[in-house]
């Protein structure tokens, strides 16, 4: 009997990490500070379409516009796995090699407000 109880807490744990995992997650990462209110329009979009589509959509900045901290942000949203990434590119030297490990992650990356082709 402790056996079976067992086995059912261990499938209904694995159940529910399935589960909490099972909505593809996306992240909006962009340079503008909190104080840039353009973006808001953006912000609720994101929202909007998470809901459309049955996905999450985070959306990240850096608050003061620090592109340093951006570059931080790419990088944490690398090492959060999400199912893809979608950036600005307000300086490409930057933000070059935060980029660069999102893609060697195989993770699909967007850009947006980007500047050239060649740096998308």
């Amino acid at each position: 009997m402790k056996m079976l109880l067992r086995v059912l807490a261990c499938i209904c744990v694995a159940g529910l990490a399935t589960a909490a995992r099972a909505e593809p997650r996306f992240v909006l990462v962009s340079h503008a500070p909190d104080s840039d209110s353009w973006w808001n329009t953006i912000k609720n979009a994101i929202k909007q379409a998470g809901e459309d589509f049955g996905v999450t959509v985070d959306y990240r900045n850096p608050p003061g516009g620090d592109l340093a901290d951006m570059a931080r942000i790419i990088e944490q949203a690398s090492a959060r796995n999400y199912d893809g990434v979608i950036t600005s590119i307000a300086d490409f030297d930057v933000l070059k090699k935060p980029i660069a490990q999102v893609v060697a992650k195989k993770i699909p990356l967007v850009t947006i407000n980007s500047g050239t082709t060649a740096q998308s």
